[in-house]
């Protein structure tokens, strides 16, 4: 329903009221109410009342010289309660200073002459109210854009990031709050058991709850899918007095979702502080889920001791580093030993940190735990056809759940190659050992996609996890890296002798290729050689480097 607009005319000359009027009328037809008023308070009582029923008031029209409020001391009123209306001063008798004030004070949109000219003043007043509405689009758009940043978008409840903004606020003022943290402990069942849009309405029936009781006098936040945070003024004692009578509730009462009951299993945690407050409660509620705490667990600075402490800074490091683009690829060769040359380049993560770069072992585990991995897996995939697009390397990328997960990754993958111009069989993807097909529904399907493509297949750390012989039924897979760890005990280890030769002949019957992985002396290799294993890979030949 399109509200209400209104152009409000003041002059003390009724005459010149009445050609106003009639001009504006002319121009703008019954789409705009037009009112005339001789004196600003008058004026000002009406713009009370347009403000009350939420009505627009786009222009206002004004003399200088009046009875009661001048021109400049009505504008300047207007401005007050209504900043956005464009001002407009019509009058041959305004002082310097007036204007001055009026520009100064609530930003004149025009200042207009007496006698004034019929067209000049209809475009004055176009323009106006276009400059009025493009500026009300802007404002609905900055609004929908601070939806999207600062609140959920499932459940409406301000997010991290708002979070955030909040404690910000604290620390500059000085002002320590009380947090607690609530997690719902059965958030992957109920995903598992009965899709996310069932969990999102048991969620929001909980956050319901929740508000009713905490809101008085708690700021609530839905900063992650399965996690809430609660913010107060007052003590933290106080406020863990007041989540445990909530959980108790929480767990005394069914939630029933499309005839389905839910009783929810949760866990608290709650911290004292000012920006630091929600890493406090967050590792607190690390703690409290670990050990299955029924009571909410209150941060103790023993906690910071604990390694959960230094995961938030790497998880700090790796965001930063997204954003700042410090993620990016190194090359480590793989040997051809048929050839005696390189053969291709395993491509691999690294972070550019401020004293050197930080290898895959010190924040991937975290990337995955974040879901940071999908940003980083795309932007090493992109940086390497980038930069393998003038050379005649072949190369290998690896991929995780997330890649694999995305059900569009195999058409990004055929336009990224077609745009670097590389040909897909010169590009292997590696499937890495902890992927589990049976949690990862659409991962066959991308890897069919993949080879259909006509990109090249590997299990990598074959032996090891979910890269086991019932892999090879699920990919039909081109090349076969056996992992590191038994690759590096077999001068000495008969029973990984025996593993690889397995593995290796293996391989030659369903005709995959072998690389191994970890081959870091001569002795090695010189075993490898004598297994016919195609390929190796290690510090032997060559550590991962930035530059190919």
């Amino acid at each position: 329903m399109k509200k209400k607009k209104y152009i409000i005319c003041l002059d003390d000359e009724m005459p010149i009221l009445w050609n106003l009027k009639e001009q504006l009328r002319k121009s703008f037809g019954h789409s705009i109410s037009i009112e005339t008023f001789e004196n600003g308070k008058d004026a000002l009582l009406l713009i009370e009342e347009i403000n009350q029923e939420k009505a627009e008031l786009p222009v206002v029209i004004c003399d200088q010289v009046m009875p009661g409020l001048n021109g400049d001391e009505f504008l300047i009123a207007l401005h007050k309660t209504n900043p956005k209306t464009k001002k407009i001063m019509l009058t041959g008798q305004a002082s310097a200073e007036a204007v001055g004030r009026v520009v100064n004070e609530c930003g004149l949109y025009r200042f207009l002459p007496k006698p004034w000219d019929a067209s000049d003043l209809e475009l004055t007043i176009k323009g106006a109210i276009e400059s009025f509405e493009k500026e009300k689009d802007l404002e609905l758009k900055n609004l929908e854009l601070e939806f999207s940043l600062y609140y959920n978008s499932e459940s409406g409840y301000p997010n991290f990031q708002n979070l955030i903004r909040r404690l910000r606020v604290s620390e500059e003022q000085n002002d320590s709050i009380s947090l607690a943290l609530i997690k719902v402990g059965s958030f992957e069942n109920i995903i598992r058991n009965f899709g996310i849009n069932i969990y999102h309405n048991v969620l929001n029936e909980f956050l319901k709850i929740l508000f009713h009781h905490l809101s008085d006098f708690c700021e609530i936040y839905h900063t992650y899918q399965d996690e809430i945070a609660v913010v107060t003024n007052r003590e933290e004692s106080l406020l863990i007095d007041e989540v445990e009578v909530f959980q108790l509730l929480a767990k005394s009462e069914d939630l029933v979702v499309q005839g389905v009951s839910f009783r929810l299993q949760t866990f608290s945690a709650s911290a004292t502080g000012k920006e630091d407050a929600y890493y406090k409660a967050k590792i607190a509620l690390i703690k409290a889920e670990g050990q299955l705490s029924k009571n909410t667990l209150s941060f103790d600075a023993d906690h910071s001791i604990d390694h959960h402490n230094e995961n938030i800074q790497t998880g700090i490091i790796i965001t930063q580093a997204i954003q700042e683009k410090n993620i990016i690829p190194f090359y480590q060769a793989i040997y051809d030993n048929r050839t005696n040359s390189i053969y291709k380049y395993e491509c691999l993560a690294r972070i550019r940190g401020k004293e050197g770069f930080l290898s895959p072992g010190f924040f991937l585990h975290l990337a995955k735990a974040t879901g940071a991995i999908r940003m980083i897996g795309l932007n090493i995939i992109d940086l390497s056809m980038k930069n393998f697009s003038d050379k005649t390397f072949e190369f290998s990328l690896n991929l995780t759940e997330a890649e694999l997960e995305y059900k569009n990754f195999s058409k990004w993958v055929e336009g990224r190659l077609s745009f670097y111009k590389i040909e897909p069989r010169r590009v292997t993807f590696e499937i890495l050992e902890d992927i589990s097909f049976s949690e990862s529904i659409n991962s066959i399907t991308t890897i069919k996609e993949l080879k259909e493509i006509g990109c090249l297949i590997a299990i990598d750390d074959f032996g090891v996890k979910h890269s086991n012989l019932s892999r090879l039924l699920e990919i039909d897979p081109d090349f076969i890296k056996i992992d590191g760890q038994f690759i590096k005990i077999l001068p000495e280890n008969k029973t990984a002798l025996l593993l690889v030769q397995g593995i290796v002949a293996l391989s030659n019957r369903i005709g995959a290729k072998v690389v191994a992985e970890f081959v870091s002396k001569q002795e090695i290799q010189d075993i490898i050689l004598s297994l016919g294993i195609e390929y190796s890979q290690g510090y032997l030949f060559a550590e991962p480097l930035e530059k190919i």
